[in-house]
């Protein structure tokens, strides 16, 4: 298993070669697992920009979630992790996120609505990818990880 720093990382670095932020945050938890497949990245690249571009639930987040399932998700019905449903796991991610970032909406924590031509040139001019998104990106990669690592003291 990779370190906090390599994951987080690695997320920065897929994000600099040009991978969406839900790609992004998947691939790089995704080799922290050790798991590999040839849907990752795909099974993500539809969450980028809050689904779509529509600016709904973070991509960096739905990247994230993706990633917790990876370890923490199931197979069969009814199975219980540790005396917990899988999806407390994605909870927990979120409160975080929320508590971290005030938001769990791409729209809101850019401040722009991605789908108008004009808040599109602003993200552009402004360097938001570079900057915001890119932050968001390591901070929910790192909060995924705590959760990777750390699920039995949570």
């Amino acid at each position: 298993m990779l370190t906090k720093d390599e994951t987080v990382n690695l997320a920065a670095s897929y994000a600099e070669e040009g991978f969406l932020c839900s790609e992004s945050v998947l691939m790089a938890l995704a080799k922290c697992l050790g798991v590999e497949s040839k849907l990752i990245p795909k099974i993500a690249t539809g969450f980028g920009a809050g689904i779509g571009r529509e600016g709904e639930v973070c991509g960096a987040l739905s990247g994230a979630v993706m990633g917790l399932g990876l370890k923490f998700g199931r197979n069969v019905p009814g199975f219980i992790v540790d005396g917990r449903r899988p999806y407390w796991y994605a909870t927990e991610l979120m409160k975080g996120f929320q508590d971290l970032h005030g938001h769990l909406r791409c729209r809101d924590l850019l401040g722009l609505d991605l789908t108008d031509p004009e808040d599109y040139r602003k993200y552009s001019e402004r360097n938001l990818w570079g900057t915001k998104c890119r932050d968001l990106i390591a901070s929910t990669t790192e909060q995924a990880y705590a959760l990777l690592v750390n699920a039995d003291s949570v």
